[in-house]
């Protein structure tokens, strides 16, 4: 789902400035009132015809993706990982939206990563001679279970390599049966905690 789409704003690449707050602002009140269910566009004095437009094929955006995409778009850190999906979906889908095969992204596991446990952090090199190259941090891995997925992309900090890391969550029991979750966890002794 392209948040700047949502709120008919431009996609803006890596090398052109975001949209400015005043602009979010704008455009969110204009997609507000374009799509709310009492601000409807149909009149009793336009004939049914002329209400249906040829481009309706695409559905509306419900009020609650709106609000989803000015919040998004208005955290400067939530619109980098937007960014980022945005320009990985472009990587990998064709110019026609169908999807290719991209060798730009291999898929790994956590547990194939290196920890660091001074940075608090999972790395490995890529192919292109970046040492960490992919780098992988706990903040990364607890919004992607937030959302309830088990794996993050991440691109290599040195060329346009993107890595799928997959991982697991693990509940943190008290007592034997936690020691135990921590023994089966995933990375280097430090899991995501879901809770």
């Amino acid at each position: 789902m392209n948040f700047y789409s949502i709120l008919a704003l431009p996609t803006p690449s890596p090398s052109t400035p975001p949209p400015s707050s005043d602009t979010l602002k704008e455009a969110y009140r204009r997609a507000l009132l374009r799509h709310h269910p009492d601000k409807s566009n149909s009149s009793p004095l336009k004939p049914a015809s002329a209400q249906n437009t040829p481009n309706q094929s695409s559905p509306k955006p419900t009020i609650d993706e709106i609000t989803l995409a000015f919040r998004t778009l208005s955290s400067p850190s939530l619109r980098a990982e937007h960014d980022r999906e945005l320009r990985l979906r472009k990587a990998v889908d064709g110019a026609d939206g169908a999807e290719v095969f991209h060798t730009g992204l291999d898929t790994v596991d956590l547990d194939d990563l290196e920890y660091d446990d001074d940075a608090e952090l999972w790395y490995r090199a890529c192919r292109c001679g970046q040492e960490r190259g992919f780098v992988v941090d706990e903040a990364q891995l607890e919004k992607a279970a937030e959302r309830g997925e088990g794996e993050v992309l991440v691109g290599c900090r040195g060329c346009s390599l993107w890595l799928n890391v997959l991982f697991g969550v693990v509940e943190e029991t008290a007592g034997q049966d936690g020691q135990q979750a921590q023994e089966n966890g995933i990375g280097h002794g430090k899991d995501v905690e879901n809770g």
